[in-house]
């Protein structure tokens, strides 16, 4: 997917005046998507009565003729909406009207990110230690056993979280589809047509009501009493009015004719001419940005990420000032003739040494909290089961310390 900048204010009049839209006379249209993209995002960028009077105007109502000249360059009839037989060849012009989401990852892939956890590498590296001390060196009878729990330990946090996370994404693409996927009524070939929100194309004329989603950014056309509610896309709750011109009083906008995909009809009824869809419109850009950014660690696992860090430093200091004080007191002893053997013997003592560094190792891997990530992972499974119960589904096992703290769900 190609990601969509915020344009300068002033360069969607800038590309307009140097014939952009109206160049390309191979095309079908005289306008294409990225330009349109342009025009809506300059109309979001720019509020202010001032700023409206200084770019916008310049570029809505000079460069592209305002609705009617849009329309115009769409080659849409306002009374008569998109013929049919163009359908196939605006969507293959301007787009569909759907943001590709990025392929789901697979189970294993889901494995190997969980096992990127810090304490789970570090669990993993004092699995394999304690399992070549219990096989190779002490040699005693289910030496292996402890390497082979803390393994297991291992195994099983790594399956738990990644085959929740993978269950849990499938059931929100399944659920985002079916709630994507709604019925529209658009002017074709001068009728009303039902028609789903994926095959709207630039162009169409869309019949507006109260409550209904807007399904691509656009302008609204002819007479109207819409008031369209922005808070998803802006924050604020006042309604905006809507009408084919800009209408500015006393060095404030009044009313203005864009509309963008993702809000909502508060009240009234209108018709919206579409202009962008898919990843041209102001949320599809949003969209495909979001996908860049990185979701970063939870809290929760900030913490266990610190908690780790503490345990192996203060472990691996511990064991190495152990085995510094073995050396020392046997070395204290050999010189004082109170141990071992009169003279050096390479068969006993060093092996008595190798000893002291496993008795070392030993400590380091003892202190490791094997059962800790076990015991995080299955209370957030089970947290996410009963929260499911409520109608509340989260996707990740990290997201329950956030939702499980809600109060309210609207």
């Amino acid at each position: 997917h190609s990601t969509l900048r915020v344009p300068r204010r002033g360069e969607a009049e800038a590309t307009a005046a140097a014939g952009g839209p109206e160049g390309r006379a191979s095309m079908p249209f005289s306008v294409e998507g990225k330009h349109l993209s342009l025009l809506v995002k300059e109309t979001f960028d720019n509020t202010t009565a001032e700023d409206v009077e200084k770019y916008v105007l310049k570029s809505f109502d000079g460069a592209w003729g305002g609705v009617d000249g849009l329309s115009k360059k769409l080659k849409v009839k306002p009374e008569a909406g998109v013929p049919s037989k163009e359908v196939e060849e605006r969507r293959s012009h301007f787009g569909e009207n759907k943001v590709e989401e990025e392929p789901q990852e697979s189970l294993l892939s889901l494995m190997w990110g969980a096992l990127q956890d810090p304490t789970l590498i570090f669990l993993t590296v004092a699995a394999f230690v304690s399992l070549a001390i219990g096989i190779f060196v002490e040699q005693r009878p289910f030496g292996w056993l402890e390497g082979v729990a803390i393994l297991t330990a291992v195994v099983v946090v790594v399956t738990v979280g990644a085959v929740n996370d993978y269950q849990k994404e499938k059931q929100f693409r399944d659920l985002n589809a079916q709630k994507e996927n709604i019925d529209l009524t658009v002017l074709r070939d001068g009728q009303t047509q039902t028609v789903s929100v994926h095959e709207l194309v630039v162009g169409d004329v869309v019949l507006l009501s109260t409550g209904d989603v807007l399904p691509a950014d656009g302008v609204v056309m002819g007479r109207n009493d819409l008031a369209i509610n922005e808070k998803m896309l802006t924050g604020e709750t006042v309604m905006k009015k809507k009408t084919p011109q800009y209408v500015i009083k006393n060095k404030s906008v009044v009313s203005s004719p864009t509309l963008f995909a993702g809000t909502f009809v508060q009240e009234g009824e209108g018709r919206l001419l579409v202009l962008a869809v898919g990843p041209n419109t102001y949320q599809g850009g949003m969209a495909e940005k979001m996908k860049e950014a990185d979701s970063g660690r939870s809290i929760l696992q900030r913490k266990l990420d610190a908690m780790t860090d503490l345990i192996t430093t203060v472990s691996m200091w511990v064991s190495i000032a152990l085995v510094i004080i073995l050396l020392i007191r046997m070395g204290i002893a050999f010189h004082g003739k109170k141990c071992c053997f009169e003279t050096w013997d390479h068969r006993v003592h060093w092996s008595e040494i190798l000893g002291f560094v496993i008795t070392g190792i030993t400590i380091f891997v003892v202190a490791v909290p094997e059962g800790l990530p076990l015991a995080v992972t299955i209370a957030l499974a089970f947290s996410v089961k009963k929260m499911l119960k409520d109608q509340n589904l989260v996707r990740h096992l990290s997201a329950c310390e956030t939702m499980g703290s809600a109060t309210t769900i609207c």
